[in-house]
């Protein structure tokens, strides 16, 4: 992600962000059966490694939250590279908090 990228989704906002990512996970969903979730899953990896670093723990949980909840994505987290560090992170926040966090 460049300079720009950046700070067009730190202006944005994670609500926007957490939608854009989702839109563009299921667009690649809709494609081909063979390929679209290996695709998928490499997608996901980039959006989760993003979040993680531009957004604070509750954003970034959020953004998960609704990729979830709202878009539904298969997200296997045996096939995301990303996903034990995002645990790690944001693991015991999630468990303490299950009940207040909210999607966007």
């Amino acid at each position: 992600m460049t300079d720009s990228d950046r700070l067009i989704t730190l202006l944005k906002g994670p609500d926007w962000y957490a939608h854009k990512a989702a839109k563009e996970m299921l667009m690649i969903l809709n494609q081909g059966k063979r390929k679209r979730y290996k695709s998928m899953n490499s997608t996901a990896d980039k959006h989760l490694s993003t979040i993680m670093d531009l957004f604070d723990k509750e954003q970034s949980v959020r953004i998960l939250k609704t990729w979830l909840t709202t878009y539904s994505l298969p997200l296997d987290p045996d096939r995301l590279k990303t996903f034990d560090r995002f645990h790690e992170q944001f693991g015991k926040f999630i468990t303490n908090n299950t009940e207040l966090i909210k999607s966007y």
